[in-house]
């Protein structure tokens, strides 16, 4: 008999997700048909203190509005962390502007201050971090470097809504921030997103784009310029607003699932845990850690052998640097080092505690 699933990601549903749901089904039509979006963006901006908000499809039309709305464009390079899904570089790619993927922090996987400064050239324009799988980056310092540089600050925080840097949410440190609602993420509706920012102008501009271009200036339907139908459907905000009223009790549900790990696995020799730094606080969307190099079973042969046990896991990204479009100006060992040994956990929302020490007790026994 095939042992019981135990899924990488996956949602919390609850009545309340139903209830509005369904309401929206009934009654999002009509003159109520941006009515959950738009309580969507109130929500998200005053659970993060900001002053605007645009709900999209999906965090990849967000991040394009934002480096779009910034007015990147060819012959700009982007600094870009070479860790993350391959939105985050391909939506930089999308304007024109060049990719220059920097190496990330073993102990975060986020963006290495160090390594932006050495990457800065009179071409210089913007940086674009991730808050990688919800571990807050290092704000402070990558803040300080746009400040003294000129740059404006991207902050891919797809997978970081509720996680804390210094008491202030993820999100509300750059010129702009995109979250995502996709199926894996801490709060879900399938596929959606949202862009915030403080910056009026940034939202005005994004706001024109994601409308297509449209200005009614001379008349219904008139556009001034090519845009994009980049925004959500009532339908999906729906549920993805019920599912942010709920934040703070699904990010306690993911902390509780890494806690399960950590005490099986942080004193393992051949394990290396990727934890929160002390002034921080994760949502670990994501339980993710590094396996040593010496292991018995490679990581590869890990993956194929928790897939027969039906625990479905994943290894860490491939470095987008080594994508055949991009350009790899740097090495960057840490992602390399991501890349071949990384393995990020199981942690659906349905997970057990039995489940997480099954899985650990596997893993620990093939390395």
């Amino acid at each position: 008999m095939e042992r019981k699933k135990i899924s990488f990601a996956g949602p919390w549903i609850t009545g309340k997700e139903v209830q509005y749901v369904t309401d929206a089904v009934k009654s999002g039509w009509y003159e109520n048909y941006v009515g959950y979006t738009r309580r969507l963006e109130r929500t998200v901006c005053d659970y993060l203190g900001v002053k605007y908000s645009i709900a999209t499809h999906c965090c990849t039309t967000a991040l394009h509005l934002a480096t779009a709305a910034l007015g990147l464009h060819e012959g700009d390079e982007v600094i870009v962390t070479d860790h993350s899904w391959a939105a985050t570089a391909h939506t930089i790619a999308y304007t024109g502007a060049t990719c220059v993927f920097v190496d990330i922090l073993d102990s975060t996987l986020c963006i290495d201050p160090d390594a932006i400064r050495k990457a800065i050239t009179p071409k210089t324009k913007a940086i674009m971090l991730v808050h990688n799988f919800g571990i807050p980056a290092e704000m402070d310092e990558i803040m300080a470097i746009a400040h003294e540089n000129g740059l404006s600050v991207i902050e891919d925080a797809a997978p970081a809504l509720s996680s804390t840097y210094k008491g202030k949410k993820c999100g509300t440190f750059g010129d702009v921030a995109c979250f995502s609602f996709q199926g894996a993420k801490l709060a879900v509706t399938g596929e959606g997103g949202i862009l915030v920012t403080n910056n009026e102008k940034v939202y005005e501009r994004a706001s024109l784009l994601a409308n297509m271009g449209r200005t009614d200036r001379m008349g219904p339907f008139w556009c001034d310029e090519i845009g994009y139908q980049y925004t959500i459907s009532n339908l999906s905000a729906s549920l993805a607003l019920a599912q942010v009223e709920r934040v703070e009790e699904l990010k306690a549900r993911k902390r509780e699932i890494y806690r399960w790990y950590a005490s099986r696995l942080e004193h393992h020799p051949k394990i290396q845990m990727v934890r929160e730094a002390a002034y921080c606080e994760s949502n670990y969307c994501y339980p993710s850690l590094f396996l040593s190099d010496d292991i018995k079973t490679p990581r590869d042969q890990v993956l194929e052998k928790f897939r027969e046990l039906n625990i479905h896991a994943r290894p860490g990204f491939p470095q987008m640097s080594r994508f055949p479009m991009y350009e790899q100006r740097f090495e960057n060992p840490v992602a390399k080092r991501m890349d071949l040994y990384g393995l990020v956990l199981p942690s659906a929302a349905d997970l057990s505690e039995e489940d997480a020490e099954f899985v650990c007790n596997v893993l620990t026994e093939l390395i």
